[in-house]
């Protein structure tokens, strides 16, 4: 195991093959300063995914994973979007990394994840603690932030995501998601950056999309009604559903870009 300094870039190299460069920082650095030090400063309109993958049966899950081949990856690489999610294996994140290879695509590729729960490839093993998770291995670049819990990267990510997009324009997209999902929604919309929820994906952006249409569950939890009640009047919040065609979706999320 290398010990790894306090901030610093890491050169990494995944089991595949594949390369990228991780920025671990230290608790006294800003986001512009971690941008500046990955050379992210060159202003992308940018695409937030965030949520995940979890209850969800065989048949939505292809269809998902042809929205990311079909629509999310094809819509980076033509409209040259800078994508940020929370960078490890697994989930839409995992879909997101594995679209871009399939593609073949060059968009880069953020992500944004706790230093409490990454694990990294060799030689920056840290050890093998089962709350550790490994990068998704086509990302190109990490913020490896201070935090040791999930959602302590939220903040920093809907904050990376404004400033890289400064002066273009953004969107974040909801994909299923749990209780952290909500805190990286309600992040990334606090900072004007609207919202797309995929219905029909699960959890989360199913219980939304069902408060959108006035019929919200009866264990809906306050925070997602406020969520809605705040952001949907003013056209930041909107939903979209899974089984709509993929040019379809391709057309209304490329809108947000022109």
């Amino acid at each position: 195991m290398v010990n790894l300094s306090t901030s610093g870039i890491v050169d990494l190299t995944f089991p595949n093959g594949c390369d990228a460069q991780a920025l671990w920082l230290s608790p006294h650095q800003t986001s512009p300063q971690a941008l500046e030090g990955l050379n992210l400063s060159q202003p992308r309109p940018t695409l937030v995914v965030i949520g995940g993958a979890s209850l969800m049966s065989e048949e939505s899950l292809q269809q998902l994973q042809a929205i990311f081949r079909e629509v999310l990856a094809p819509l980076a690489q033509s409209l040259h979007l800078t994508v940020m999610d929370g960078g490890t294996d697994s989930g839409v994140i995992k879909m997101m990394g594995q679209a871009r290879h399939h593609t073949q695509s060059r968009f880069p590729l953020i992500g944004v994840v706790p230093q409490g729960k990454v694990q990294l490839p060799k030689p920056y093993h840290l050890n093998d603690e089962a709350s550790r998770h490994d990068l998704e291995p086509h990302h190109t670049r990490f913020f490896l932030i201070p935090g040791e819990d999930w959602g302590s990267e939220s903040i920093w990510l809907a904050d990376f995501a404004s400033l890289i997009s400064t002066g273009q324009k953004s969107l974040t997209i909801l994909i299923n998601g749990g209780k952290v999902a909500l805190t990286d929604l309600k992040a990334n919309l606090s900072t004007g950056r609207p919202a797309v929820v995929l219905a029909g994906s699960g959890r989360l952006a199913d219980t939304i999309a069902a408060v959108m249409s006035g019929n919200p569950p009866d264990t809906a939890d306050p925070e997602v009604l406020k969520v809605v009640e705040t952001y949907a009047p003013l056209g930041k919040l909107v939903s979209l559903n899974l089984n709509t065609p993929l040019p379809e979706i391709y057309q209304r999320l490329k809108q947000y870009f022109e």
